[in-house]
């Protein structure tokens, strides 16, 4: 379920809409749009090493847009293929499960956060 706010923008002094996601794996359009930034941003990001330069692709940078409604897709692709989105899950979440001594072990710290989802509910075991 999608929630229309409107609110006066300070910095312009206008209406803007914020669309806020509710997090809900059954919206098929929210899924459809990370699978698509998602795709694009593998894409671009396949001969970059540097996590910081893979974190700046556009793509990636609307993925952390879509807010927590992001969060069980981007948990969904970690299940599935280990991979550079825990620059995005720290951005949308203000977290870090991964421990220090994990820092590079791209497998331990997708561990890590799969069990921060799975405590928390948001992906189940």
């Amino acid at each position: 379920m999608l929630t229309v706010r409107k609110w006066i923008n300070p910095l312009v002094g206008e209406e803007t809409v914020n669309i806020a996601a509710q997090s809900s794996i059954g919206e098929p359009a929210l899924r459809e749009r990370f699978l698509r930034l998602a795709a694009a941003w593998k894409l671009r990001s396949r001969y970059l090493s540097n996590p910081a330069q893979m974190a700046m692709i556009p793509e990636y940078q609307q993925i952390i847009g879509m807010g927590p409604a992001a969060v069980p897709y981007i948990l969904d692709e970690l299940r599935r293929e280990p991979g550079q989105w825990f620059w995005a899950l720290k951005a949308i979440t203000d977290e870090d499960p991964a421990e220090t001594s994990t820092a590079g072990d791209v497998e331990a710290m997708a561990k890590a956060w799969l069990e921060w989802g799975v405590h928390r509910g948001i992906i189940s075991a």
